[in-house]
């Protein structure tokens, strides 16, 4: 029997040791279990409970709330584009009205999503946009008083304080002007400043009316120079003095002493031009031509001077050309003063004429002096009559015009002094050379 069941009781020793091994191995299992993998499975499913678990929870709410408000975090998520589009529309009420949502919506949550937080740091970077397109507008000449109030108004929501406020309006409207726009942009700008802050308690209004004034007289010198009537651009000069003294800006103070340096520049350099076209003319001139045409129209050879109401020049000094040729651009450069006849400038005036008139009266001296001996007896004759000429009708032409330019009753007016001094003060006298008179 033994013999014959020999297999099956060898197998059935090698499965009982394979029974025996492997229960050894599941007590041995068993053992770890109980004493390693089931206390930390203990402490991580403690740990589960109190941490994952509510980051879980809350998440789950957080994306509830998102579904819930998924059409305003829509429009949210589209507010930066919102914004370019308000800017690129000029509605900038609008823009600003979103970047206060935007503001306040960060402010209320206290764990925003990272999505909504980079949205709204990109519309807040769209601030200094929505800030430059307010000042644009307020340096725009055709801005009226009410959109001004309204766009610094809108200022307001990016200056801590008016004074900062203050300096980037003025800031904004500081500009290279020609002097015909001169007078609107800075009556505007000076209107729409005190509508807008009040009185200026900062010296930010009075730097800016000093930089723009000067700005304005530097281009009115350059048309005065080039200017062709000087006299309408006086009259634009004094308008533009009187509207900005409405609004507490009187340049008139300035204007006037610009034209005067002008005046006397001008009229200094046209009698010196005068002066030398004598002396050449003088040196050209054949005085026997004057006997000639004086035998030929005896009247010219009177020293009648023209009645008070002729203000032609004496026809006696034709038959003379230097002396006709120098009346002529005197009397030129007179009609110019008179186009601007300013009080001020009225003792260089005369003092420059004066001065010129000696000029000539002592080159004619000094020239029939030196011609004297060379002469005939008709021509030194000639020569007296034509020194007479000067001295009577060519000196007191020029003194009777000069009194039409500065009447002595308007001088009396202004300066405060007597009619008798002022007519004293505008007189042209010619002093004859003390060597040539010997």
């Amino acid at each position: 029997m033994a013999s014959q069941n020999y297999q099956i009781f060898v197998q059935s020793a090698q499965t009982t040791n394979k029974i025996k091994n492997y229960l050894a191995d599941g007590s041995k299992c068993v053992s770890t279990l109980a004493t390693e993998i089931l206390p930390n499975l203990k402490i991580q499913v403690s740990g589960f409970s109190e941490i994952p678990c509510n980051t879980i929870l809350e998440e789950k709410e957080a994306s509830n709330y998102l579904f819930e408000k998924r059409e305003s975090i829509s429009r949210l998520l589209e507010m930066p584009w919102t914004v370019r589009r308000c800017l690129a529309e000029e509605k900038l009420p609008d823009a600003i009205k979103i970047l206060q949502s935007s503001q306040d919506f960060t402010k209320n949550l206290s764990d925003p999503p990272s999505i909504l937080l980079k949205t709204c740091s990109e519309v807040t970077t769209l601030k200094s946009e929505i800030q430059h397109a307010l000042l644009l507008k307020l340096s725009s000449g055709n801005i009226g008083l009410s959109e001004c109030l309204q766009t610094v108004s809108l200022l307001r929501n990016f200056f801590p304080d008016d004074k900062s406020l203050r300096f980037r309006y003025l800031q904004s409207r500081m500009k290279d002007i020609s002097f015909e726009e001169a007078r609107i942009w800075m009556f505007d700008t000076l209107t729409q400043h005190r509508a807008a802050f009040g009185g200026d308690s900062s010296h930010y209004l009075s730097t800016w009316v000093s930089i723009q004034i000067n700005r304005v007289l530097a281009d009115m010198e350059k048309q005065i120079d080039h200017a062709e009537g000087i006299d309408s651009l006086m009259m634009q000069a004094t308008y533009f003095g009187e509207s900005l003294a409405r609004v507490g800006a009187d340049v008139r103070g300035l204007i006037v002493p610009t034209f005067a340096e002008h005046l006397i520049r001008k009229l200094e350099h046209n009698l010196t031009q005068s002066e030398i076209q004598f002396v050449r003319n003088l040196n050209q001139f054949n005085i026997s031509t004057a006997v000639v045409s004086s035998a030929v129209n005896p009247e010219s050879a009177n020293l009648d001077f023209p009645g008070p109401e002729d203000m032609s020049p004496p026809k006696q000094l034709i038959t003379h050309p230097p002396l006709a040729l120098y009346l002529n651009d005197v009397l030129t450069l007179l009609n110019f003063v008179g186009k601007c006849p300013l009080t001020q400038s009225a003792p260089l005036v005369i003092s420059k004429l004066e001065g010129s008139v000696n000029k000539v009266g002592h080159e004619l001296e000094t020239w029939g002096s030196s011609e004297w001996l060379t002469w005939e007896p008709k021509e030194q004759s000639e020569f007296n009559r034509m020194k007479r000429y000067f001295i009577h009708l060519l000196v007191p032409h020029l003194d009777r015009i000069l009194r039409l330019i500065y009447p002595p009753l308007s001088i009396s007016e202004v300066t405060g002094l007597s009619i008798t001094k002022c007519a004293e003060m505008i007189q042209i006298k010619y002093i004859r050379s003390e060597v040539i008179e010997s």
